[in-house]
């Protein structure tokens, strides 16, 4: 007989979950496809964020990716249901971002019409990298805390608002080379040492939340839009994440711990869904509070 915390809670590497707090946890994370120089690898199997960010720096390469299709996600939600007689919680990336979102949606129907009695909800975080995982491990915690299937949605919707992204490119090159800004704000930007903080906004869509000039002053002003936005903060989880910059990470990590010394704040490499795009030498950190 299902209990009311008998949920799976699934996600995609791009959450970049710890391996250790999934297995805990129980959160199954399917990894996503990164496609170098027209090869695929598997996020996490045949391939590792840091080797992919070093990849682009030495080499240049083209590199593209692509969340688990609808066939992977029905394989995962089958051999859950199949197997382990539960049901499944999919926290997804923003559908404003990638196909995650849908291709869980239609895997999810093609399994409740085999299984009508089973429940595979999908649910979009609107967010990417840390955030996502953040919202996936407390999904995890809340569902074996005894929360139903429904409960853990509603935390999830409500949680959703408290949740966020800050990101600070180390060059324009790479959006400039996928076409994400023209050549006349790329120029300006190099010429006035101008760096961008990107966050993700409500919508799920990446957004420009503030420029700096300056390389030095970039921790100084993560640290201050954080601080603006979680105000009044009663809990408060933080991830650092870098996309091959540990040593910036590192010096990140140690003003927020300054900052939030009762806080535990992990390292992490940056997704390559986004990275990708971003390039390599990203710091930036998610975080959720309550």
């Amino acid at each position: 007989m299902k209990t009311q915390n008998s949920a799976v809670v699934v996600t995609g590497s791009a959450a970049q979950v710890p391996p250790e707090i999934a297995s805990q946890l129980g959160i199954v994370t399917l990894p996503l496809t990164i496609i170098v120089a027209g090869k695929a690898y598997l996020d996490g199997v045949d391939i590792f964020p840091g080797e992919l960010y070093q990849k682009m720096r030495i080499q240049k390469l083209e590199v593209k990716t692509a969340a688990p299709n609808v066939g992977q996600y029905y394989e995962c939600f089958k051999r859950i249901i199949d197997q382990e007689g539960r049901d499944v919680l999919c926290i997804t990336l923003s559908r404003q971002l990638s196909s995650d979102y849908n291709s869980a949606v239609d895997a999810a129907r093609m399994i409740l019409n085999e299984h009508p009695m089973s429940k595979v909800i999908v649910f979009d975080s609107l967010r990417a990298a840390a955030p996502q995982g953040l919202l996936a491990i407390e999904a995890a915690k809340q569902l074996q805390a005894g929360l139903s299937m429904e409960e853990g949605v509603q935390y999830l919707t409500n949680a959703r608002h408290r949740l966020g992204l800050i990101a600070a490119l180390d060059s324009l090159d790479y959006l400039a080379q996928g076409g994400r800004i023209g050549k006349a704000a790329y120029l300006a930007g190099n010429a006035l040492q101008i760096v961008p903080i990107l966050t993700i906004n409500k919508e799920g869509i990446v957004a420009p939340s503030r420029v700096v000039r300056n390389k030095e002053n970039v921790i100084p002003a993560v640290i201050s839009i954080l601080t603006k936005q979680t105000s009044g903060f009663k809990k408060l989880d933080i991830s650092v994440m870098h996309a091959d910059a540990q040593e910036k990470a590192e010096a990140l990590q140690h003003s927020l711990n300054e900052r939030y010394p009762s806080l535990e704040i992990p390292i992490s490499e940056f997704t390559p869904v986004m990275g990708a795009h971003t390039g390599p030498g990203l710091i930036g950190l998610g975080y959720l509070y309550e």
